[in-house]
């Protein structure tokens, strides 16, 4: 069991690597002290410099230059990102903090800058013990590179803060995340081996007294559990780990983190190795999460203080493709068997109501005064029952009775704003159209 034990201990050590702002940019930095250090030898022991005709002077000038500059151009940057960082926590979400930690374009670029300034102090240094005859041809093309390089990143994060700041490109992100998470979560599709997935447990597993195994660690978010180390840690105990608490919930030191269902004795620590808890939720194993960035974003926008109902149509453009996703997924299907076939690890996950839930409930809520939700949300409801499996239609209809009764009292049945709130419209306004045959 060692073996599954180091890959999750070298999977979150990845996962904090991914989050650190430090190790890429300490990564640059020991670089450029390599650089800085050997460059100057490199010219020292050229027999034919590169025959850039570079004095001793005008290489001091040069790296003088990179150095001052790129310290204060540095700075400016970095005070720049944290404005725009702290506009979208405001504006957008608190949530989308997370993503500019994780962006490994800000790393480089932040680690290629100050590269660039330490690279220039180092070889300022090694010049003190050369002579004016000394032709440091290498050491300033290096720095120059280095300056390119910057400049290039710099524009590249540029452009990069800009996409981040648009709507349709957080939204975009979020999506794609949230499609692979249903796929870790939600493995097999909706009538697969015959049927619904889920009706495979029998759940022969349980016992009337399940061992319960509290939590130890630090309070926190169960950010994600490890399949394949809990399935292979209870088949080699002969017993069976259902997860107390779901992914994206929060634990507290003492609560009750799993049970254990089965007399077979299990390693505690296998169980603190293989679930995560940290600091925050994020979309891996969450797409919940997914959903509940997206809804926040659309919700702040239906807000008095801003009132933008068309980035918030936008929203619903993004929830549609994640729900109908999960509408093709057996949600039932929350086990993981062992190569014996037996059930070993259940996981709690939500289920068709919740996932409409959590995607129109809150919108619906903010946005009723709105025509152009209201329109929007029922193309999209109608669209997903003319796609979807009759098992999920009963689900969709319960929204669609929600949405016409907030229609009916925002806008009073009979008048001309509720007739137009009740059209369905996939741009909100603009381009109304028949209901598609279910």
């Amino acid at each position: 069991m060692s073996g599954p034990v180091r890959r999750a201990r070298r999977r979150r050590l990845r996962r904090r690597l991914d989050r650190s702002l430090i190790a890429i940019p300490a990564a640059y930095l020991v670089g450029a002290v390599v650089l800085g250090a050997i460059a100057p030898r490199i010219d020292d022991s050229r027999d034919a410099p590169l025959r850039l005709d570079t004095d001793m002077d005008t290489a001091r000038d040069i790296l003088t230059s990179t150095a001052t500059g790129m310290i204060a151009f540095t700075g400016l940057v970095i005070a720049s990102v944290l404005v725009v960082v702290q506009f979208a926590a405001g504006q957008y979400s608190p949530r989308l903090i997370l993503w500019f930690r994780r962006d490994r374009l800000v790393k480089h670029a932040m680690g290629s800058f100050l590269a660039a300034f330490l690279y220039a102090l180092v070889a300022l240094r090694a010049f003190e013990r050369r002579d004016e005859q000394y032709a440091p041809d290498l050491t300033v093309t290096l720095a120059l590179v280095l300056l390119i390089g910057a400049s290039v990143l710099f524009l590249a994060l540029l452009q990069r803060t800009m996409d981040r700041l648009r709507p349709r490109a957080l939204y975009a992100a979020v999506s794609r995340e949230a499609v692979v998470a249903i796929h870790a979560v939600y493995p097999r599709p909706l009538g697969a081996a015959g049927g619904r997935a889920g009706a495979d447990d029998d759940r022969s597993w349980v016992v009337a007294a399940p061992r319960p195994v509290h939590w130890s660690g630090a309070p926190g978010v169960v950010s994600s559990f490890d399949r394949e180390l809990l399935v292979q840690a209870a088949a080699a105990a002969g017993v069976t780990i259902e997860l107390a608490v779901a992914v994206g919930e929060f634990v507290d030191p003492g609560q009750e983190l799993v049970c254990i269902h089965g007399d077979g004795t299990l390693d505690v620590r296998l169980l603190h190795a293989g679930i995560e808890v940290g600091e925050e939720r994020t979309i891996e194993q969450d797409p919940a999460f997914a959903m509940r960035i997206v809804v926040d974003l659309a919700i702040r926008a239906l807000s008095p203080a801003v009132n933008d109902p068309t980035t918030a149509v936008q929203g619903i453009d993004v929830l549609e493709p994640i729900v109908r996703e999960l509408a093709g997924r057996d949600l039932d299907a929350s086990f993981a068997r062992s190569d014996d076939g037996r059930v070993r690890l259940v996981w709690p996950a939500s289920d068709w109501e919740d996932v409409l839930d959590l995607a129109f409930d809150e919108i619906r809520a903010y946005g009723a005064s709105s025509v152009q939700i209201c329109r929007r949300m029922r193309a999209a409801l109608e669209d997903l029952r003319a796609t979807s499996a009759p098992s999920r239609h009963t689900a969709i209809d319960a929204q669609l009775a929600r949405l016409d009764a907030v229609v009916a009292a925002v806008h009073g049945d009979g008048t001309p704003e509720a007739a137009l709130a009740r059209a369905a419209d996939r741009t909100g306004i603009g381009h109304r159209r028949a209901p598609l045959a279910s």
